[in-house]
């Protein structure tokens, strides 16, 4: 007896099941279908024992007597480039605030850092260590109203597998790393990785986003197209106006579909998320002192101890918070770019780290209170390599390892050969650490290295440094809280060339096969052992230039702003992005900070130290 099987089909994908002999088979060209006996009763098969679960028992971060409304003042050094996710000069700092609203199945919680529902509701992981299925939260919207369904998960994997969107780094991760979604029913997918991992890398790796199926259209015009399109988003904030070279404004989606969730009851207070572009730093200090930006960091020592000071401070008129943090580091300060000379050269690479005083800027410009990375990674406990250190200021081992290299010190001070000067010209994108890169350029010319300073600010700046048009680059990644740690993007020979992270533009076949290796093994000591030989190849290789790690951050805040009780996380989102996600507008300590002003009476100075996730680092 044969049954026939009725099929839902959703947008054009053929897909032929049937039921012969009580066997299922299926030729699916997306492996993307659910099967239903009848039109009102949906059935699909899944693997035998999965264990379901959730996570609905970890401490909600957020203040649950927080109020509604209000807006949240903060700045742009340049007004983006695009407005795109993805694709040529994307990968910018303004990304950030359109990352926080594209939200992924599970989220991470930012002290426990386990893992909790978002846009799925339960998941499980089957045995095989490389596919995990999700239960979708039926709920879930677009900014647009409709409804989030599992057909935007397989377009995610369309998506980001596509020329069009020119992001070689995502065509990479989303064809390796993810190897395939399916469609189990309307509320089921699984994600399948395209390498067998530890549970909490799975569920990192599988928890995607989606992507609006109906909002975006791929060809051969994407890039130009959607430059300045805001697509729909599942998060609480949408661009809701802005104006070119001036500012964006981000405002909370009416009715968000998520602010019933556990983890985000008290979150997402603001009505609106203004952000002006103030290029100036020293504007951007003025406008926060005169009550126009709600806070601004202070982690550096010139502003926490020197800046942070006069009425408004005296007065308490603005909070000074200081909080600690507990997580992982690095990927941060100088990269060189070893595909020009002399900087193919080893030995010059690694004489211009010995020509850096790393040590003296800590101490005269910020009273010794960082730490010194002493590798390219660091805080992922076994995956460090606890015997690296970053080579410390020498002019001997400089001045030997350039000889080495051939080069003679002329009557300049500073190193030739063939009759021209060696000059170390370091892009720089942020003029907050001008005054660092001063200083060394300063103790470096003892060392013989004439250090020229390229000062780019915002777009100008990023677009050079994504074009690799540099000698040495001043940049910094965000890293990652989970291990095993990333090396694929920084340091594979696939990813020397433009439009990438790899900037040094490392191109090695030994360290292609030790990351190529480490990505593909399952077994974690194995793993271990690979990420610490990677990590000596690094520090051997000399292309990457350790900085400092901050244990803290610190921000100034306007007083009628409130925060949680604790004002930080473990893994320290950042003043902008925490504020944003935990803050809110206190209407009467803002009439009561009004009336103060215009009688120039005083709260008293407000300055704490929160230590609850303080580590000592060595």
């Amino acid at each position: 007896m044969v049954q026939l099987t009725c099929l839902i089909m959703r947008h054009s994908l053929y897909v032929m099941m049937v039921v012969s002999a009580g066997v299922m088979m299926a030729v699916s060209s997306g492996e993307q279908a659910y099967a239903v006996e009848d039109k009102n009763q949906i059935e699909f098969k899944l693997p035998e024992g999965l264990e379901w679960e959730t996570n609905l028992s970890d401490p909600v971060v957020a203040d649950q007597n927080a109020k509604k409304g209000g807006t949240y003042h903060d700045f742009l050094s340049s007004f983006p480039v695009t407005f795109r996710q993805v694709g040529p000069n994307s990968n910018s700092s303004f990304r950030r605030n359109l990352d926080r609203n594209s939200l992924g199945l599970l989220g991470l919680h930012p002290n426990t850092l386990n893992f909790y529902p978002v846009l799925a509701t339960h998941w499980a992981v089957a045995k095989d260590n490389k596919t995990v299925y999700y239960k979708l939260n039926k709920n879930a919207k677009w900014s647009d109203g409709k409804a989030v369904e599992a057909e935007d998960y397989t377009y995610t994997l369309e998506f980001m597998r596509s020329s069009h969107i020119q992001a070689p780094w995502y065509n990479n991760y989303y064809t390796e790393e993810i190897s395939k979604v399916v469609v189990h029913s309307p509320d089921v997918i699984s994600v399948v990785s395209g390498h067998a991992h530890i549970k909490k890398t799975l569920l990192s790796t599988t928890s995607i986003r989606p992507t609006h199926r109906d909002f975006y259209k791929l060809d051969g015009d994407w890039v130009k197209n959607y430059n300045w399109k805001v697509a729909p988003v599942t998060g609480a904030y949408t661009i809701s106006s802005w104006k070119h070279g001036k500012f964006v404004t981000f405002k909370k989606v009416k009715n968000w579909w998520g602010q019933d969730l556990k983890y985000s009851k008290g979150m997402y207070n603001f009505d609106t998320v203004y952000l002006k572009v103030i290029r100036d730093q020293e504007a951007v200090w003025q406008n926060f002192i005169a009550g126009k930006l709600s806070s601004h960091g202070l982690t550096m020592a010139s502003y926490y101890h020197e800046k942070a000071r006069g009425d408004v401070f005296d007065k308490g008129y603005v909070k000074k918070l200081w909080f600690y943090t507990d997580r992982t580091a690095g990927s941060s300060t100088l990269w060189i770019n070893q595909s020009r000379e002399p900087w193919n050269d080893v030995n010059v690479r690694r004489a211009f780290h010995h020509a850096l005083h790393f040590d003296k800027v800590n101490k005269e410009l910020l009273r010794s209170e960082y730490v010194r990375l002493p590798a390219f990674y660091v805080g992922f406990q076994k995956y460090d390599h606890p015997e690296l250190k970053a080579r410390a200021y020498d002019i001997k081992a400089a001045a030997d390892l350039m000889k080495k290299a051939g080069w003679q010190l002329g009557e300049n001070g500073f190193w030739q050969k063939d009759g021209q000067t060696l000059t170390a010209e370091v892009l720089l994108t942020s003029s907050f650490h001008q005054d660092r890169l001063i200083l060394l350029k300063e103790e470096a010319k003892k060392a013989g290295f004439d250090i020229v300073i390229n000062l780019q600010k915002g777009a100008a700046g990023y677009k050079q440094t994504m074009e690799k048009n540099y000698d040495i680059s001043w940049s910094g990644f965000g890293v990652g809280t989970i291990p095993p740690p990333s090396y694929w993007q920084y340091f594979h020979s696939k990813n020397a060339k433009r439009q990438t992270n790899n900037l040094t533009m490392t191109a090695s076949a030994e360290l292609d096969k030790l990351i190529d290796e480490y990505r593909a093994t399952f077994d974690e000591v194995k793993r271990q052992q690979l990420s610490r030989q990677i990590l000596q190849f690094i520090h051997d290789d000399a292309a990457f230039i350790p900085g400092f790690v901050n244990p803290f951050e610190r921000y100034g805040i306007w007083r009628h702003i409130k925060l949680p009780q604790v004002p930080g996380t473990k893994l320290g989102l950042g003043v902008t992005q925490f504020i944003v996600k935990y803050g809110w507008i206190d209407e009467e300590a803002q009439k009561e900070l009004t009336a103060y002003q215009k009688k120039g009476q005083s709260f008293g100075k407000y300055e704490t130290i929160d230590e609850t996730y303080r580590k000592k680092m060595k």
